[in-house]
């Protein structure tokens, strides 16, 4: 049980993969708040019953208790209706998060998922009011989950940047637009409220990654707070590759370098890492794109 612990920690001490520091918290997460539900359910008469907990940790539908209980938007991003919604969040995240990664960076599909999640929560109270208003039958008195819309902010943002991409589904090749389409066509008739939730997700992650393309970042905010308390929780430890130049890496006082007939070292593939989760594999010069080539095939 330790080593589980020990490992979990060493994923976000590291920082290096967002997609699998996301799925471990919604695990952590849900398994969690399935506890403390089923433990407060065995207890008679107790304080805290598990509906008044559910209230002081879920989103409400309605705004006014938004309002009142905003500490619940702290775990809002990471909350699943169910064990199958879980599942599928999950299995949303290591697909389209680690694609998505892939081209924007690691910290920028997180502040995606994020931003998405919490864009959903007002888009939601928008529209759904506006469609109560227009027929009074239409009423929602539950919560609202922030995982799936997360998911679909990955998805559709993912669509935008690779709108021609496909994907094997159960052995059959078909376009992600139209997989992502079918995704959110289902959740909307599933459960309209929380389908009216997931298109909020959708919307942001798709209009995020046209606008970034013009230029404007919508999560540039976020990113900056992030990177403080990145800053605040784990100093940066001053890297030992200050410039790149095509034969050598420098540090103060220390000179690396290294033979392009050979293999590249650890030091050289961390730092390639590294720059690809910060800005994408579309960062990196043909120079270290031939040398992380390299580096696949002395592992291969």
């Amino acid at each position: 049980m330790g080593k589980v612990f020990t490992d979990i920690a060493e994923v976000f001490k590291r920082n290096s993969n967002q997609a699998t520091q996301l799925i471990m918290i919604n695990l952590i997460v849900f398994f969690g708040f399935t506890l403390i539900r089923f433990t407060l359910s065995l207890i008679p008469e107790s304080v805290v019953s598990p509906l008044s907990f559910d209230q002081n940790t879920l989103t409400s539908s309605n705004i006014v208790q938004v309002v009142t209980h905003p500490w619940t938007l702290l775990f809002h991003p990471f909350t699943q209706r169910g064990l199958f919604s879980m599942i599928f969040d999950v299995m949303m995240i290591y697909w389209f998060g680690n694609m998505l990664a892939d081209f924007i960076g690691g910290r920028k599909m997180l502040m995606t998922y994020l931003a998405g999640s919490y864009f959903a929560v007002a888009f939601y109270l928008i529209v759904w009011s506006v469609f109560s208003l227009l027929n009074k039958e239409l009423t929602y008195s539950g919560f609202l989950y922030g995982a799936s819309p997360g998911g679909f902010a990955l998805m559709y943002a993912y669509v935008a940047l690779n709108p021609e991409s496909e994907m094997l589904f159960f052995g059959i090749r078909i376009k992600t637009r139209l997989l992502v389409l079918a995704f959110l066509v289902l959740s909307i008739f599933r459960n309209p409220p929380l389908g009216i939730l997931d298109l909020g997700g959708a919307v942001f992650g798709y209009v995020q990654m046209k606008l970034l393309r013009t230029g404007i970042n919508l999560t540039y905010g976020m990113e900056k707070v992030s990177i403080w308390i990145t800053e605040v929780l784990q100093p940066r430890k001053r890297s030992i590759f200050q410039k790149y130049p095509p034969n050598k890496s420098s540090e103060r006082g220390k000179v690396i370098q290294f033979n392009r007939e050979l293999p590249p070292t650890e030091e050289e593939i961390d730092y390639l890492l590294d720059k690809i989760n910060k800005g994408g594999y579309s960062s990196l010069s043909n120079e270290e794109k031939n040398r992380l080539h390299k580096a696949s095939q002395s592992a291969d």
